[in-house]
């Protein structure tokens, strides 16, 4: 809803219209993490001073990243290229796209904060989710560098979130049915997303709370985001793990289509 085309985004606001929607702070922490933290660390490749055109940050960038976080960051520069007449090879665009990026990160994380209710559930106690990105239009750079250097200080956030009491204790249960569930099926095209997350929280029932890290987290974080949103209400998805992570423990669900097949349902 945030990121997506203009069909995908046109698809969801036909579909819920003026129902109220509801996220958790956990749910924002995770965008942050698989989004928000890369065009914060492509804005300080741009500024770089060894790279002088926003052509040589994102070769800089497809050399340091693949996949997801690579094709991000080139439809974001694509997008702000063309709303803004950005030249990848006209050094003196770098200042501008470097402003552009400063004004988008601003707005696209105050979006992530006003566009949705928070559901008031956070029993893992995520700390990372706990810090806020105090954009000033002076001091961007600084408070991007604070933000990052405190996000990434998982060892200090680890410390004083409750993710294994999490899964150890409050939802032990429905932890163990997950676990149970992925051992009883076969690995196939979509179920595979769930059997890393029973993979991950496994590993956490062998070794023991310590095996809870920031790192792990990021695998399990879809069951956390399960097992803590409210039962009363329906839960939105589109990624294929959240059906089993929700038949399992009888909570109310909805799939909605691939951004792909909402523009392939256009075409016809």
């Amino acid at each position: 809803m945030l990121l997506g085309s203009k069909a995908y985004k046109k698809y969801f606001s036909s579909y819920f219209g003026d129902d109220l929607l509801y996220t958790s702070r956990y749910v924002q922490m995770e965008f942050k993490r698989s989004y928000l933290i890369n065009v914060i660390d492509f804005y300080f490749t741009l500024r770089l001073e060894s790279v002088r055109t926003i052509g040589d940050a994102l070769e800089l960038w497809s050399n340091k990243f693949k996949g997801s976080q690579l094709k991000a960051i080139l439809q974001l520069m694509g997008q702000l290229a063309d709303t803004h007449r950005l030249n990848n090879t006209r050094a003196s665009d770098k200042v501008k796209a470097l402003h552009e990026l400063e004004l988008y990160i601003s707005r696209i994380e105050t979006k992530l904060r006003l566009s949705f209710k928070d559901t008031g559930t956070d029993s893992a106690r995520c700390k990372r989710a706990e810090i806020p990105l105090n954009t000033n239009a002076q001091h961007f750079r600084d408070a991007f560098r604070t933000f990052v250097q405190a996000f990434q200080d998982v060892a200090f956030c680890r410390s004083k979130c409750r993710i294994d009491h999490f899964v150890l204790n409050k939802y032990k249960q429905a932890v163990s049915a997950y676990v149970r569930e992925s051992k009883r099926i076969q690995v196939k095209k979509g179920n595979e997303g769930f059997i890393t997350v029973a993979n991950g929280l496994q590993k956490v029932i062998s070794k023991g709370g310590q095996a809870a890290t920031c790192k792990l987290c990021g695998k399990i974080g879809d069951a956390v985001i399960t097992l803590d949103a409210p039962a009363n209400m329906e839960f939105q998805h589109t990624d294929n793990s959240f059906n089993q992570l929700c038949d399992i423990i009888n909570r109310p669900h909805h799939q909605h289509p691939s951004e792909v097949n909402v523009h392939r349902d256009k075409s016809k």
